[in-house]
């Protein structure tokens, strides 16, 4: 059985998760034979499912089963018309997005993974994305923007993602400007946005957003070069595939429902309200220039502005601020 089969009885299952579900009822919804839909439940099992199987009965998926699949995020995902693509393991989420962005000019396209093995941050960074303990996402969008107000996906991304974890986790999730997400002083996501556009009229022709999100601390702990930045959502186990499915879900959801008016700013408030950076002394590093000040806020345009120690001030639209580590507590 194909695995797009393989996929849709899985998400059959897990609609209705703790119930028997028959055979007959699987291979009619799926306009397959029985034999087929048992294939796709032995390979299901293999994959790690738990399924049971009772003659007369049919399969049923154990209500305890919390795995991270296409299926499970489909369970949660309120908006229709997106294609989900789900990936074990891949190289990037964001170079399989632009990949297949040509094939899917006027379609939203999701695509997950629970491991990456290149993954990317800014400015040509890695992006540490193990298997098992974060999920790595990106989001193929195609808005009627101008190239100029591309910037703002970013930071628009940034508030959905922080809502959407407030919402899960019942805590308040920060932002360092311009596209990390930071809870209890720790660093739990980042976030990469990439786009084409046409130089003839400097319209968008397509964004990709892409979000990796600490949810448990990996086994062994995070890369070495993240030690003392790097956190988690949580430390509890249980339900995790599910929490990782959610976080998904919950902020591709507010991306769509938002996203047509976000040339409008009306995430600006949230982003100046969850701005980790304000009142802070940092270090700063522009092109070739390496200095200290203080944040005073974010502008209208998302930019930030800082008070040197010259008492001058200077407004930021790029750049690396880091917080000196006796602050991140």
């Amino acid at each position: 059985m194909k695995t797009r089969s393989k996929d849709r009885i899985l998400a059959l299952l897990e609609a209705n998760k703790g119930r028997f579900v028959s055979g007959e009822s699987l291979a009619k919804n799926l306009g397959v034979t029985r034999n087929s839909v048992w294939k796709a439940v032995r390979a299901l099992q293999d994959d790690g499912y738990s399924i049971e199987s009772v003659t007369g009965k049919g399969y049923m998926l154990d209500q305890g089963t919390s795995r991270l699949s296409r299926a499970s995020i489909e369970r949660f995902l309120t908006r229709s018309g997106i294609l989900v693509e789900y990936h074990e393991t891949i190289g990037s989420t964001n170079v399989r997005a632009k990949e297949i962005a040509s094939d899917h000019e006027n379609e939203t396209v999701l695509v997950v993974a629970n491991e990456q093995t290149a993954g990317r941050g800014r400015q040509g960074r890695s992006f540490d994305s193990p298997s098992g303990s974060g999920v790595y996402f990106s989001l193929l969008l195609h808005p009627d923007f101008h190239a100029a107000e591309t910037s703002l996906i970013t930071s628009y991304a940034a508030c959905c993602l922080a809502q959407t974890i407030d919402e899960l986790l019942d805590c308040k999730a920060r932002i360092k400007w311009v596209n990390d997400i930071f809870v209890n002083g720790r660093k739990v996501s980042g976030i990469l946005t990439e786009a084409s556009f046409s130089a003839e009229n400097m319209q968008l022709s397509y964004v990709i957003v892409g979000i990796g999100i600490n949810v448990m601390q990996p086994q062994g702990g995070f890369a070495k070069d993240a030690t003392g930045i790097a956190g988690a959502l949580t430390t509890l186990p249980r339900d995790q595939d599910d929490l990782r499915a959610r976080l998904v879900a919950g902020t591709v959801d507010r991306m769509l429902d938002g996203l047509a008016d976000v040339p409008n700013k009306p995430h600006l408030d949230d982003y100046r309200e969850r701005s980790l950076l304000t009142g802070r002394h940092v270090e700063i590093e522009e092109s070739e220039q390496h200095y200290t000040a203080m944040v005073l806020g974010i502008d209208e345009d998302f930019s930030l502005r800082v008070e040197l120690d010259d008492g001058s001030e200077k407004t930021l639209v790029a750049g690396d601020v880091h917080i000196p580590s006796n602050q991140l507590a």
